[in-house]
Order: structure tokens, then sequence, then C-alpha cells
């Protein structure tokens, strides 16, 4: 496959390796059940907070590196799409700095602090989702993978559903992510090849480099 500009092939892996590695073995240190109510991350490392930090670098780095490898791949530039990465980056920040919060009432640092994970949530998918949108009509297997994304995000809500609160609603969608933007970017199963001679109306929205 060919090479990136200013995006090493070798390191996005790599980091995408680590993050998915450490995202998987952490939340069952300590003699700690992912599946309890409340052996999520964020209760697990409130006295480990060094732990939390390096899991939300990880996590959110991996996925934001992955994605601007993936725009690059084809060719597509967004300030916006940028943007919503970054902040991405911030409110995982957010997250870190509220742990150590009383769960017993909804006081104000418990409160930042699912205020904080909904919008990391929302502003980690929302740039890959809406490339896919915005260039479905370029890409045919652009439908597909809007669907993906939805399906994966999806997760939460069903993990939440059977399972209920548990550090598996951190999981099992960002490991998700990381393989869906792995396969994405490092394999042949999305051609990079673009639908010509478009109808007029259509907005050209791939930036040929």
């Amino acid at each position: 496959m060919r090479e990136i500009k200013n995006f090493p092939k070798i390191p996005c892996i790599g980091i995408l390796a680590v993050a998915f590695v450490y995202g998987l073995i952490l939340p069952f240190c300590w003699g700690n059940d992912p599946t309890a109510e409340h052996g999520t991350l964020s209760l697990l490392c409130e006295d480990r907070k060094v732990f939390f930090w390096i899991w939300g670098i990880l996590t959110s780095g991996s996925i934001i590196i992955n994605t601007q490898y993936m725009y690059r791949k084809f060719s597509y530039k967004n300030k916006f799409f940028d943007t919503l990465c970054a902040l991405a980056f911030i409110f995982m920040g957010i997250i870190a700095l509220t742990l150590g919060h009383s769960i017993e009432d909804w006081n104000p640092k418990r409160l930042a602090h699912w205020i904080a994970t909904g919008l990391f949530i929302a502003l980690t998918v929302a740039p890959i989702l809406l490339f896919f949108i915005v260039n479905r009509k370029r890409y045919k297997s652009f439908d597909i993978l809007s669907l993906c994304t939805l399906l994966i995000l999806s997760t939460f809500i069903i993990i939440f559903a059977v399972v209920g609160k548990s550090a598996l609603m951190e999981m099992v969608p960002i490991a998700l992510v990381e393989v869906f933007l792995f396969i994405i970017n490092f394999t042949p199963a999305v051609k990079t090849e673009y639908i010509e001679n478009l109808p007029e109306e259509i907005p050209d929205v791939v930036n040929k480099e």
C-alpha cells in the first residue's frame, strides 16, 4: 500500500495496536471485574489517575491519528472535521480531570464527567461518520461504512441494555472503532478510487492532491 505523506504507516499502526491492547488489559487489572457496575475505568483509576491518562491519550490519540490518516488516504481535507477531532481529545482530558468524583449524587464534578464523556463519544464518532456521509456518492462502499459506524456506536446502548453500566461499554465500542480504522486504512478492503462524472449538483468534496 502507498505511504501517506506526513503520516508514516508503521507509527499509525503501532499506536493503534498499543491502544487496542492497553484498552483491553487495563479493565482487568487489580482484580477489577469489567462487567460489574462499579468496574468502570473511571472508578478503577480514580486513585490511579496516571493509568487513566495513559488510556485516554492512547485511545483518543490513536483514533484521531488514524482518522486523519483515513482522510489523507482518500485525499480529503476538512477543517471542521479536524476541529471535531481536536475537541474529542480535549474532552478526553476533561474526563480524566474529573476522576474521583462522588457517585452518591449528581454533584458538579460528576455531572461534568458525564457530559465530557458523552461529548467525547460524539466527537470521536462524528468525524468518521460524517466523512462517510459527505462522500457517500463518491465512493460505493461509504454507505456500508456509514452503517458499520452506526452499528459500532449502537454497541454502547446494546451493552448498557444487556449488561448495564460497566467497563464493557468502554472496552468493546472503542476496540471496534480501532479495528474498523485499521481495516479501512491498512487493508485493501476499502477501495480509494472514487466515482467519476457525477452530476453537477453533487458538490465536489474530494480534494485530490
